[in-house]
């Protein structure tokens, strides 16, 4: 039992390593996402009567209200002339006044390590980061639920962890995490190092406790090593194993794509059905208003109406972690980056198609049920989700985009 024990954690920490080595060729490491079927929503509404909500998608749409706009659509050559240079020079996204956002531009670099010892913690913390001995049967690591294959979230509806418990929510994406300021959908971890504790001591995560999680640390050779060379300590405290996992946490990063080309200023690199998205993305489709800057989030919390209030499967999100009212209904916003690797979508996995998601985006979201002006604790819907009048055409587009970040 203990060869076998021992053999595991091995692979473990070679497994650590080869990903840590990977991390750093990440930029190239991630295609761009090729199995979302282009003009779907085209496609489908092509199947339905005219009359119907699809059908009706087929229909031009009158743009004079926007930059590039005609009334039947857009003008590429207008698009291809105002789209030149870096994202300053570009047209203003559409935000609602009194709303902070930044501008879209490069994702900040991760600084090498300073010296020897900080390299050692860096790869301490990388081995538990990927050590599935931190949970309580052995069973489930933290790249268990964030891996880098898919934008360091998981591919399913809902996180599985110890003993294939499933949680109320998906595994967020790490991009954005290095940024923030508070950790989880509903922000109850106010650092990195509070968010690890929480996933190792979640009855639906690692299921372990802090004590057997440092003690497990501590118990292995190359663990003991490792601490020495950092803390000058064969033995890890509970603040040390976090922090260590913590600082590899903070090297993540998106992958290199054309989209970072295009905000240097290579904007040539879209075709015609990606600059309309990227025009659409800052300004019909209001998306900056919440997906803004390197990261393309606020790193805030907001309630898009699918907190299923009142029904078996309710999730009031931040209120939640604060109990504080203007808190129900609201998630945090996730990066955008790598969203089209991302899936499924929203903080419940409810959505597995991305254009069917864009659609549902379009009428204006999900739908808040009860009456505030009777109950208190109906979750307002966010001012910022608006219905967009979108055609086909457009989602199209967008989703187009989306692909290329």
């Amino acid at each position: 039992m203990k060869n076998r024990l021992a053999n595991r954690q091995a692979a473990g920490l070679r497994t650590a390593f080869a990903a840590c080595a990977m991390l750093l060729l990440m930029p190239c490491a991630m295609a761009q996402n090729t199995h979302i079927e282009a003009d779907a929503t085209t496609r489908l509404a092509k199947t339905r009567e005219p009359d119907t909500a699809l059908g009706r998608l087929l229909q031009p749409v009158d743009n004079r209200g926007f930059e590039c706009g005609k009334t039947d659509g857009w003008d590429e050559a207008c698009l291809k002339v105002r789209y030149q240079g870096q994202p300053a020079q570009w047209p203003r996204p559409v935000i609602d006044a009194g709303k902070n956002w930044t501008e879209m531009s490069a994702v900040p670099g991760v600084q090498p390590p300073a010296d020897t010892k900080a390299r050692a913690k860096l790869e301490l913390g990388t081995a538990l980061f990927f050590d599935a001995g931190l949970s309580r049967k052995g069973g489930v690591s933290c790249a268990s639920c964030h891996q880098a294959g898919k934008s360091f979230s998981d591919g399913l509806a809902q996180a599985v962890g110890e003993d294939k418990l499933m949680g109320r929510r998906r595994a967020q994406t790490l991009f954005a995490a290095p940024f923030a300021s508070h950790l989880f959908w509903d922000g109850r971890a106010a650092s990195l190092e509070e968010q690890a504790k929480g996933s190792i001591t979640n009855t639906f995560e690692m299921n372990n406790t802090l004590a057997a999680a440092v003690g497990y640390v501590n118990s292995q050779p190359h663990y003991r090593k490792m601490s020495r060379q950092v803390w000058g300590r064969d033995k890890l405290t509970t603040e040390q194993m976090v922090t260590a996992i913590s600082t590899f946490v903070r090297t993540i990063r998106p992958p290199t794509t054309k989209a970072d080309a295009v905000i240097a200023g290579e904007t040539a690199l879209l075709n015609d059905q990606q600059l309309l998205g990227l025009h659409l993305f800052r300004t019909k489709a209001r998306c900056m208003n919440c997906h803004s800057g390197p990261l393309l989030t606020d790193n805030e919390f907001h309630d898009l109406g699918l907190s299923s209030y009142g029904r078996r499967n309710q999730d009031l999100g931040r209120f939640e972690a604060t109990r504080n009212k203007a808190d129900l209904g609201q998630f945090r916003v996730p990066s955008l980056r790598g969203v089209s690797h991302a899936g499924p979508w929203m903080h419940n996995g409810q959505f597995g198609n991305l254009p069917g998601l864009l659609r549902l985006y379009n009428v204006g979201m999900g739908a808040v049920g009860g009456d505030p002006e009777q109950d208190s604790y109906v979750p307002p819907k966010s001012p910022h989700i608006k219905a967009l009048n979108l055609n086909a055409q457009e989602i199209d587009a967008l989703v187009e985009w989306l692909k290329v970040l």
